[in-house]
């Protein structure tokens, strides 16, 4: 395969392109590079805007995703993408271990939990919630 010489490429390319000369690669070059760069800018400076505004998920923000699906831990949202059967979701922050719960496909309701989770009387980073 690699011994291969693709001269058909060659010709094709021969065919349809003349050569260019180094002045006029060099400010092709240049103009490109302005081109990425300034895309490059808006795109960053966009990302920023959407930072500031406090839209950082985007499906969120737009209402794609029920208030509820919002509001579960990333750990659920994960799980429940991913079709895991069953789980045990572990709340760690630093080396404490916050707290444990079971996480079944079949049971699980959404609502359910985060009713039970916003009315629980636990400190507000120990719930498995998005906080």
């Amino acid at each position: 395969m690699f011994g291969y010489k693709f001269n058909f490429m060659r010709r094709f390319f021969r065919r349809y392109m003349r050569p260019m000369s180094i002045e006029e690669a060099q400010a092709k070059k240049a103009l490109l590079s302005k081109a990425y760069f300034l895309i490059s800018l808006v795109t960053f400076g966009s990302v920023l805007y959407q930072v500031k505004k406090g839209r950082l998920d985007w499906m969120e923000s737009e209402g794609l995703i029920p208030e509820d699906e919002a509001k579960l831990s990333p750990a659920f949202q994960y799980a429940r993408m991913l079709g895991v059967e069953k789980a045990t979701v572990v709340r760690i922050k630093g080396t404490n271990i916050l707290g444990t719960k079971e996480y079944d496909k079949e049971s699980f309701d959404p609502t359910q939990h985060v009713l039970e989770e916003e009315n629980s009387l636990k400190d507000p980073e120990r719930k498995f919630l998005k906080l």
